[in-house]
């Protein structure tokens, strides 16, 4: 773990000053899963962990972590703080920072005062490390300063809500609002600071005083402005308080037109800013648990269906240039902005929040495409972090800098590397579910089980759970067979071979009176399959396992200035083909003639493992005619162009499987 001197020395220096200020805000462990709430009508049926009692072990997501909290170390709580201060009318001689968070910018506030909050505060969770909750500590004190009696915190005055209300110009004050409400919670949630829920019950209190006025006509017309996860964020609060009048104001924050239709399951994304809406239907999941509305479960699931049928690439991710476009539209949308980062991090949020309502192995063979192709392979080796994963051919990933960016994807990205252990197990009342394969412990404290998971994970198809302490009641395993396991799916126990039927896309319960050091062998082959574009089926991604594979294409003209700075590739200036493969029969002699072979098996796959290198551990080729390219996973791929998807010119395509 980095120690305090990899903090700047202005933190470092006001570290003693938040210590005192988090031991008066009554801080204590954590005080509760937003997953679960004694105030809940439908509870979950399958509970994540606490992030407390699961840690990861040495392999690349713990890599990821650590390049995260060196990051997170970095950035000094004068600089966060400056424009809240400057804001409130605190004399401040910080830096001001840069990009989004430049003091001109309309969502200025959103990271430092929101993003870096939860990210600190689940990075606490998921590693117990108390010089991040004191410096969090110190922030949320450091905001509470800034916080008006009544109740109002910004970055920004409230003359941005004023342009709001009289329909004005204005980019998103109520997306930046929930972010800085968020991380408030974050911070009860997971750290228990008490001085955070009163800062969000605070900024509550000033939101419903800006919304009752207004009619609830003219309030969905301002819902027509981005305002991020305000509802889910407030039915959090209820959740948290019992207060029924955040559920009130949380109901307020229904954007009907958006709603109606997904209650009715139609499909009306086409022209929608992907990641507006998608926050408003995890608000939606979330009224659901907390208030029981079916209406509120139509429409999450509705969208949840909708998106993975109809708006979503091979890699699991949505959107083009941050829209979504045609119902089916992929070949045709592969382009340089495709993917915003946050548009994955949210739909891992939604299909977590399903699979707790509903337990379906399908749900994680989602979130597990997502994680690998789109959350893995954004963040560079130095800590930085990507807006988009472009999907038009021939280009490459780029990167925030430090001080610089602070787009909306550096704030999610910094919290998604921060919880990379919290969903790796689930349990319901006598059960562990095994979700992702990922090295780590559990510690079931309540039952005296204790797990540890090693595994080389996807470089490697073995995954080993050793029982380090027994349960104290039966207990039964549930491991999920993942969509792509179709080339079998073996469980022993102590090396003795299990008589199981597993079938893709679903759970093998393993039942056992488990005792300390008992080994149970996962052996789980990743098969090579094809991901076809709905719109055309010769426009083709390979996939090993949950792995999105990409043919590299070089570093012409490639540049550090390109790759450090802009939120995506200039792909309108660089135009390069998309890589072909061509699986026809060559011609042969019949009877003394040369024939020309009918087109080949359907069925085959048209590339194939190769031997790997030091750079890149997992390696393929194409076969058939014409150039041969080089595949490796998409994550693994930095400062070079790529192409996700290959035109397949074989007549008959191999068919389409998606997870």
């Amino acid at each position: 773990m980095l120690g305090t001197a990899a903090l700047l020395p202005s933190t470092a220096a006001a570290l003693d000053k938040g210590v005192k200020a988090a031991q008066s805000t009554g801080k204590d462990t954590a005080v509760q899963e937003l997953a679960h709430s004694k105030f809940a009508k439908v509870p979950w049926k399958a509970e994540p962990f606490s992030m407390q009692d699961v840690r990861l072990l040495p392999g690349f997501f713990n890599d990821m972590r650590e390049l995260n909290r060196s990051w997170l170390y970095s950035l000094p709580n004068d600089r966060l703080v400056h424009m809240f201060r400057v804001t409130a009318g605190i004399p401040s001689n910080a830096d001001p920072l840069g990009g989004w968070e430049e003091p001109t910018g309309e969502l200025r506030g959103h990271f430092t005062g929101g993003h870096y909050l939860s990210a600190a505060a689940l990075l606490y969770a998921s590693t117990g490390d108390d010089y991040m909750r004191t410096k969090a500590d110190e922030l949320v004190a450091m905001l509470a300063e800034c916080q008006a009696p009544d109740g109002y915190l910004g970055a920004y005055p409230t003359e941005f809500y004023d342009r709001l209300r009289n329909h004005k110009r204005v980019w998103a004050p109520f997306y930046t609002y929930h972010k800085i409400m968020a991380g408030h919670i974050d911070m009860y949630t997971h750290c228990g600071n008490k001085q955070a829920l009163k800062t969000a019950e605070g900024m509550a209190r000033w939101a419903n005083s800006f919304v009752t006025p207004i009619s609830d006509e003219d309030f969905q017309k301002i819902l027509n402005v981005e305002y991020g996860g305000m509802q889910e964020s407030l039915f959090n609060l209820y959740g948290i308080t019992g207060k029924k009048e955040y559920a009130d104001l949380a109901a307020r924050f229904s954007h009907h037109d958006f709603f109606d239709p997904l209650a009715e399951n139609q499909d009306d994304l086409p022209r929608l800013h992907a990641n507006t809406h998608i926050p408003q239907v995890i608000g939606a999941a979330r009224g659901y648990e907390l208030t029981g509305d079916e209406k509120y479960r139509k429409i999450s699931e509705n969208f949840y269906n909708i998106v993975l049928d109809h708006h979503a690439y091979s890699t699991g991710g949505t959107s083009n240039g941050e829209m979504w476009h045609g119902s089916d539209a992929v070949a045709s949308q592969l382009g340089p902005a495709a993917e915003e980062c946050c548009c994955s991090y949210n739909m891992m949020k939604l299909a977590r929040h399903l699979y707790g309502q509903n337990p379906d192995a399908k749900f994680f063979d989602y979130y597990e495409r997502l994680l690998y192709n789109v959350r893995a392979g954004t963040q560079d080796p130095h800590g930085m972090l990507m807006y988009y994963v472009s999907l038009q051919p021939g280009m490459y990933k780029t990167f925030g800098t430090q001080f610089d960016s602070f787009w909306c994807c550096t704030g999610t990205g910094s919290e998604e590397y921060s919880k990379l252990n919290n969903s790796i197990y689930f349990h319901d009342d006598d059960s562990v579910f095994v979700n992702l394969f990922i090295p780590s412990t559990l510690d079931w404290k309540e039952r005296g089980l204790k797990i540890t998971q090693t595994t080389k994970f996807p470089n490697e198809e073995q995954i080993t759970l050793k029982i380090d302490s027994a349960p104290s009641k039966t207990t039964s395993l549930k491991l999920r067979v993942p969509y792509w396991a179709t080339a079998g799916y073996d469980v022993a126990i102590n090396g003795e071979p299990q008589n199981l039927t597993a079938t893709p896309s679903s759970y093998v319960t393993v039942s056992h009176d488990w005792k300390a050091g008992d080994v149970v062998t996962i052996h789980a082959p990743l098969t090579l399959h094809v991901d076809a574009a709905p719109d055309d089926k010769t426009v083709q991604t390979a996939m090993y396992g949950p792995l999105t594979l990409a043919a590299l294409m070089g570093t012409e003209d490639l540049t550090t200035k390109m790759i450090y700075g802009p939120s995506g590739p200039r792909g309108w200036e660089d135009q390069y083909p998309m890589p072909t493969v061509d699986m026809k029969p060559f011609p042969h002699r019949e009877n003394g003639k040369w024939v020309r072979g009918a087109a080949g098996d359907p069925n085959a796959i048209w590339f194939e493992q190769a031997e790997g290198s030091r750079q890149y551990r997992l390696m393929f080729r194409t076969k058939g005619r014409g150039l041969k390219h080089t595949l490796v996973p998409l994550n693994q791929i930095m400062d070079e162009r790529y192409s996700v998807y290959l035109r397949n010119t074989t007549s008959e395509p191999p068919p389409t499987r998606r997870g």
